[in-house]
């Protein structure tokens, strides 16, 4: 199911991006993304964002912000 983010996802999510974006990027420094995972979770509020639940789990998200 395709649902809004909640605040109740806010970690979930930010956990996903940051294992995929150490996985994906691994060219740069891991130290760059977990310096960015707190102010990540303090802007997935401010942007569209959907989230994938299969079985009441998170499996991925999506978000869309103006800029």
């Amino acid at each position: 199911m395709i649902r809004k983010l909640r605040k109740t996802d806010i970690n979930r999510v930010a956990d996903i991006w940051l294992k995929t974006n150490l996985k994906a990027h691994s060219f740069i420094s891991e130290q760059y993304w977990i310096s960015n995972y707190e102010r990540v979770k303090e802007m997935l509020p401010q942007a569209e964002v959907y989230v994938y639940e299969d079985d009441k789990m998170i499996q991925g998200f999506l978000g869309v912000r103006d800029e």
